[in-house]
């Protein structure tokens, strides 16, 4: 999985950025032994930045049991084994250090766009590693005098890389002039290849307000729980953002592959080693949803392929023996496999995996529009106030190039229906685990033998740097209280 790619940097490596400057600074930097810094335009950083797979491929999507860990390594993930890391990714090889380089030569030539994209990918990114970890090195990191940089706390990370969208929102995204222009000249710009500075300017302000917006709903369980300011006052944040961002499914932002082998859509290169089946719990999400008129097959259909008896199975964690009313879930009795976008034998790696979208954009709304409405209330009451937001969610569905059309019926706005549509809709991406640690929807059962599905990822071994914070906690502090502990029974892969 991701946390043992080669893409680690241990914490004694000084590499980072500075939480709030703007300017990329201190003693040896320019000192790189790929010999970037010889660069005088920040494309061919851009490029490796639009690159990072990252936020492809993590443990994460196992704990959310989208897929199942059905052998080797990935049956390991699934049981939670492996869940500490021996040191963090993304600040390397189109990570950090190469982020905060493209802002420097961007100010060099006075491209205020292309630091306004620099912007955006660091927060896109540390608060991603904020999302993980908790607390990481962030304000020192980039100083290369510091050799053990402080660890900064998991609240401060979030309200550092909102401030660094506010700067890319109202100040670089907002320039005009013949110099801002951007990857849209030098066909650097892969996310959004074709568009002129203007749409540029436009997608990436819209992109950097539903980030915002995604951010503050990370910070709103600590907010309730009195630590983060007001109880309200991250749902109001979000929703303000979530009107103002994505507005549509043509402007989503989808990690850019090709069919070349470093390009490669990183859950289709693990799927190519039989390590991995379909998520029981996903599975059955969507076909109890199918069977009350709320869902169709098409989008069950382009994730999975049904099993040997025409309909859809999956795994539980580990491809536990279990049996249950559709058969077992240990690969002896009917079981799916992987739709064509993750079939090797099917396609060929290029699919572009959504990051960030409208429809998650509307959902943010609808969550936030419930909280507002109804503290306290239970997952299962109807909030009319976040109705349309989760009807426009499911409008014009997709998934990446895959069209899904609108859906049948319709879902009641309850916080149990929002963040089941926000489950479903999106496959195979980290922040369902963000959702779970907020609001422990959907129900989910720890794997097999196991005591609670992992919250955070720890800090393992490391220890080379002394101000490592200690672990006492598998909880970070946007997530105040743990979800309960649920168990599975022989009728459903879901917990009861």
């Amino acid at each position: 999985m991701r946390d043992s790619l080669k893409l680690m940097l241990g914490l004694g490596l000084a590499l980072g950025a500075v939480g709030c400057g703007d300017y990329f600074s201190g003693p040896g930097l320019s000192e790189d032994p790929n010999n970037v810094t010889r660069l005088t335009k920040p494309g061919p950083l851009y490029i490796n930045i639009q690159q990072a797979v990252t936020h492809e491929g993590g443990t994460e999507i196992l704990y959310m049991q989208h897929l199942a860990g059905i052998a080797r390594g990935a049956k390991q993930g699934d049981s939670y084994i492996g869940s500490s890391s021996g040191g963090f990714f993304g600040y390397g090889g189109g990570g950090l250090l190469d982020i905060h380089k493209m802002e420097q030569l961007a100010r060099k030539i006075g491209d205020s766009l292309y630091v306004g994209l620099a912007k955006v990918y660091e927060a896109l990114d540390i608060g991603f590693i904020a999302d993980l970890w908790g607390d990481i090195p962030y304000r020192e990191a980039a100083d290369s005098t510091i050799l053990h940089p402080h660890f900064d706390p998991q609240l401060q990370v979030y309200s550092d890389v909102q401030i660094q969208l506010d700067s890319a929102i109202n100040i670089f995204l907002a320039a005009r002039g013949p110099s801002n222009v951007g990857g849209a000249l030098d066909n650097s710009e892969l996310t959004y290849t074709g568009r002129d500075p203007a749409g540029l300017r436009t997608v990436y302000t819209a992109v950097a307000r539903s980030l915002k917006a995604r951010l503050f709903m990370h910070v709103a369980a600590a907010s309730v729980a009195g630590v983060n300011g007001a109880p309200s006052a991250a749902y109001d944040s979000a929703l303000k953002y979530a009107r103002a961002g994505i507005s549509s499914g043509v402007d989503d932002f989808l990690w850019f592959h090709d069919a070349s082998l470093t390009r490669a859509n990183t859950w289709w290169g693990y799927v190519s080693t039989g390590d991995f089946g379909p998520g029981a719990a996903i599975i059955e999400i969507l076909n109890r949803r199918i069977a009350a008129g709320v869902e169709d097959t098409r989008r069950i259909s382009f994730y999975f392929t049904p099993a040997s008896d025409g309909q859809y199975h999956g795994f539980r964690p580990t491809g536990a023996t279990v049996a249950t009313s559709n058969g077992t879930y240990d690969g002896s009795g009917p079981y799916s496999n992987f739709g064509a976008f993750l079939d090797p034998s099917l396609s060929d790696g290029s699919f572009r995996q959504p990051e960030l979208t409208y429809a998650e954009t509307q959902l943010v709304a609808a969550e936030a529009s419930w909280h507002l409405s109804c503290a306290g209330c239970l997952p299962t009451t109807v909030v009319p106030a976040a109705q349309p937001f989760l009807d426009a969610a499911r409008k014009n569905r997709r998934y990446g190039s895959a069209m899904f059309g609108t859906a049948p019926g319709t879902l009641p706005a309850s916080l149990q229906n929002i963040i089941e549509e926000k489950y479903v809709t999106l496959f195979l991406n980290p922040e369902v685990w963000s959702d779970w640690r907020r609001t422990c929807l959907p129900s989910l059962a720890p794997a097999p033998g196991t005591a609670a599905i992992p919250a955070r990822i720890g800090y393992g071994e490391i220890t080379t740097n002394p101000n490592a914070p200690a672990q006492t906690s598998r909880l970070n502090p946007n997530q105040p209280t743990a979800c309960p502990v649920l168990n599975y029974t022989n009728s459903s892969p879901l917990a009861n």
